[in-house]
């Protein structure tokens, strides 16, 4: 069946559906809302009835003042009080602002009445005034004319009738009975209107949840009954015996294309206009930024695919990788396929290669040159002189072994750079550096330091790291003048690297050459190297790139240089290297 034709039986038999349950649900929320307004609107009503109090007592301060007018009070307090009004406190004032009256009236101070100065003086200039206070008190000061002549003034302080406050707070207390009822009516229908809704329409969500994370084989709840919701459930059930069927089509080939894709050395991505991955390989994982968009130096091929079609380029850096890459557009997936293929291990060889014959002819000048001139030399007539034929001899032989020295060095450079990074083991730290301190022996006048701890395990390669220490040492050996010292320390950093330091207090380095000390044939001003070709700190260098680790130096010129090694963590120290 169908999914219109399952919703239109549906609708033709139902008598009841969500729509009117929530219109039910409406009108009566509508009618205690209305009920509730209602009573909420007779609120209004205390500030009526505050007024009318008001009302009230400014027109008996009115009347008792037109019978002040008309007879002159007495000045005794029982005589007053009778001819003022229950709940009034009256006083009378004359034109000079004197207190005609006694001061107390009907148990009332007329010290206790707020501002009544003020409203006296307003009086007396023929103003009346009326102030509302607080706990319904009214006070009143109205001018007293005799004879159509200002003759003085009333301040009268009235409280609320009894009656009417009465009557106020019955119908307040009955105000608030009603609203608590109707409230609670309210809570009560909206709760059972939301509980019959949601209860079905959380069991289709939970259903909805399960096709969401693949779960396709069990039926959807909720799908019996004859309203919308049921209409829901039944089209949800349909679409998931639909994607059950599709996907088990495509999950087949799915596993097919992602082996091969896996497989391949080259990345592959497909690509949207904004620069979103859409699908990758393993490969193309380092061309993608943690928030799945292409890196930024290739995006600028893959618009130019966007607008022409296609592009290609051989070389592209990104960070310390180059990769060739060609782009073809998908105009039907508005995207474009990048296929890209990291090159750096090949262009690295190239470099290599080119390097040592650039730096081989460079250093091999001056000894080739100097061999030659000692044979020409010799050819010239010094071979029959035997001094100077020992000389130049001994002028060949250093050049002959300078080459050979340089030769080597250039060779070792040569295929370091070649291989690059060689799989790393873990280390016995301590085992190397006892291998390497037995290799070199300290000069005459040098007190040798070591501090290494036990059980200190590293990954990278046993013989680099022994040629690397070697190098070190013999470095602080030469640059330390007698009296001095070397000291050889390796401890474990707390993310559980280890850090190696050979420290000297040598000649040290000048602050602008400690940044070009590991660049390849350099030689510092104060000859760091003196009898070498600047070669030795630089295979340091690439030997400790090789296992994945980091190289440097801090120095001060007549203080000392301390060289140090920090080299990837290991679990647990193997057993030693032979």
């Amino acid at each position: 069946m169908a999914i219109g034709e399952s919703a239109g039986a549906g609708r033709s038999k139902r008598p009841f559906g969500v729509r009117l349950y929530l219109t039910v649900g409406f009108a009566a929320v509508a009618l205690i809302t209305a009920g509730l307004s209602f009573l909420l609107l007779t609120g209004s009503s205390d500030e009526a009835a505050s007024q009318s109090a008001a009302d009230i007592s400014v027109g008996r301060a009115v009347r008792l003042a037109d019978r002040i007018g008309k007879h002159a009070p007495d000045n005794s307090a029982n005589q007053f009080d009778t001819i003022v009004d229950p709940g009034f406190s009256a006083w009378v004032y004359g034109r000079k602002r004197q207190v005609l009256t006694p001061i107390r009236s009907r148990g009332v101070s007329l010290r206790d009445v707020e501002d009544h100065p003020e409203a006296v003086t307003m009086a007396l200039h023929g103003t009346r005034t009326v102030d509302r206070l607080p706990d319904a008190v009214t006070v009143i000061a109205t001018p007293v004319f005799r004879n159509g002549r200002l003759a003085g003034a009333l301040l009268v302080r009235a409280d609320q009738p009894e009656a009417l406050e009465r009557a106020i707070s019955s119908l307040g207390g009955d105000r608030v009975t009603a609203a608590l009822v109707a409230v609670a009516i309210a809570i009560v229908i909206g709760s059972l209107i939301a509980t019959a809704i949601t209860v079905r329409v959380k069991r289709l969500a939970r259903s909805a949840g399960r096709i969401t994370e693949g779960e396709l084989d069990e039926p959807l709840e909720g799908t019996g009954g004859r309203d919308e919701i049921t209409d829901l459930g039944r089209a949800l059930e349909t679409m998931r015996i639909a994607l059950r069927e599709t996907f088990g089509a495509l999950s087949s080939e799915r596993d097919r294309l992602a082996a091969i894709f896996d497989a391949l050395t080259d990345g592959v991505m497909v690509v949207g206009p904004d620069g979103e991955v859409r699908f990758s390989n393993p490969a193309a994982e380092p061309l993608i930024e943690p928030d799945r968009k292409v890196n930024d130096v290739i995006q600028p091929w893959l618009i130019w695919a966007q607008e022409r079609g296609t592009a290609e380029r051989d070389g592209i850096r990104v960070g310390d990788r180059v990769y060739a890459i060609g782009v073809r557009k998908l105009a039907a997936e508005n995207a474009v396929l990048a296929v890209t293929r990291d090159r750096t291990e090949a262009l690295r060889r190239e470099v290599a290669e080119r390097e040592f014959v650039s730096n081989a002819a460079h250093e091999l000048r001056n000894p080739i040159a100097g061999i030659s001139g000692a044979i020409e030399v010799l050819r010239a007539g010094a071979k029959d002189d035997p001094q100077a034929r020992e000389h130049f001899l001994g002028r060949l032989s250093d050049d002959a072994e300078r080459v050979s020295r340089l030769t080597d060095a250039l060779l070792t450079l040569a295929r370091i750079d070649a291989v690059g990074r060689e799989s790393s083991d873990t280390i016995d730290v301590g085992f190397v550096i006892e291998e390497a301190m037995q290799a070199v022996a300290p000069p005459d006048g040098i007190d040798v330091g070591v501090e290494v701890v036990t059980g200190l395990a590293a990954e990278g390669d046993g013989v680099l790291l022994r040629q690397v220490l070697i190098g070190l040492l013999t470095n602080a050996f030469k640059n330390t003048p007698a009296p001095g010292a070397v000291t050889l320390r390796a401890r474990r950093l707390e993310d559980g690297e280890a850090l190696i330091e050979v420290e000297d207090t040598g000649n040290g380095i000048a602050a602008d050459e400690v940044g070009r000390v590991f660049e390849r044939f350099y030689r510092g001003s104060r000859a760091l190297e003196q009898e070498g070709f600047g070669l030795g700190l630089s295979i340091a260098k690439r030997m400790v790139d090789v296992m994945g680790g980091e190289i440097g130096v801090d120095s001060e010129v007549g203080v000392g240089s301390k060289f140090w090694v920090r080299l990837p963590a290991a679990a647990a120290a193997p057993s030693p290297v032979a």
